[in-house]
């Protein structure tokens, strides 16, 4: 049986061909290695995140760009009150960002997960009656389709508990995202428990140590989850940057009074309490 041979010219253009195919292909993959995340582009492309975000939504946006517009338009220049329209814009981000991860958590980009997790710790309250059951009110208005509302203490909005804990999975990847939203949590806590009555009465007690087994022990299941898939040396390191920040934010001088200041005492107490290492 004859092998087919196959002539000089048709040899040369073939290995052209080829040649062609393979630098082709190797610069799709070195463009696409240099595109943004997925799922940068999904939310900006979420009919949500363009609403939240309103003339400063561009669809060009790099990560870290869409990551301050998302802070900028939730908690705006000064760390005020919240009004109603960034309660909206916290609430809209977070739906839209539910939706692009879908059921299971998903790794976002870390400047990304960094902002949109300084946004959401402006808007702690809302987060720790999220977090903590009792709020009617909060799960009442957890569908996607209620708005953000406004009472006397002020603007609040609320998503479901497992949207909130997806979501906050997805940012804690980032140690830096996580450390804050611990912080917020944190601080939230110290405020149920310094407007705690000033008794012995153990019947008017009781409710407050499930405040902290429900707020700080979900964090903890936060802190679990999003560290679940790393390697030993990828987690120690994670760890190691969480409590880093948590305990430079620590007070140099003595901690204030209880008398003085109640939820600072608690908090710069608990800091001063981490391990070094």
């Amino acid at each position: 049986m004859k092998q087919a041979r196959i002539s000089g010219p048709r040899a040369a253009m073939a290995a052209l061909c080829v040649s062609g195919l393979l630098a082709g292909l190797g610069s799709w993959l070195y463009l696409d290695s240099r595109e943004e995340p997925d799922l940068c582009r999904q939310l900006l492309q979420h009919e949500r995140v363009s609403t939240a975000l309103g003339p400063g939504h561009q669809p060009d946006l790099k990560c870290g760009d869409l990551g301050r517009a998302i802070e900028h338009a939730t908690t705006g220049a000064r760390h005020e009150q919240r009004s109603l329209p960034q309660a909206q814009a916290m609430k809209d981000v977070l739906v839209a960002v539910g939706d692009v991860i879908e059921d299971e958590p998903a790794t976002l980009d870390r400047p990304l997960a960094d902002s949109v997790a300084k946004a959401l710790a402006g808007h702690a309250r809302d987060m720790y009656a999220i977090l903590v059951p009792g709020d009617t009110e909060y799960v009442r208005r957890a569908l996607p389709s209620q708005g953000a509302w406004e009472d006397s203490e002020g603007a609040h909005m609320s998503v479901s508990h497992d949207a909130l804990i997806r979501v906050l999975v997805s940012l804690s990847v980032s140690p830096e995202a996580y450390a804050t939203l611990r912080e917020a949590v944190t601080h939230e806590v110290a405020q149920a428990f310094a407007a705690a009555p000033r008794t012995t009465s153990e019947k008017k007690l009781s409710p407050y140590p499930s405040i902290t087994a429900w707020a700080l022990g979900s964090m903890d299941a936060v802190a679990h989850a999003a560290r679940d898939g790393m390697g030993e040396d990828e987690r120690a390191s994670w760890e190691e940057k969480v409590r880093t920040r948590l305990s430079s934010r620590a007070p140099a001088t003595a901690v204030p009074s209880f008398e003085k200041d109640p939820v600072d005492h608690l908090v710069a107490s608990w800091k001063r309490a981490l391990p070094p290492d």
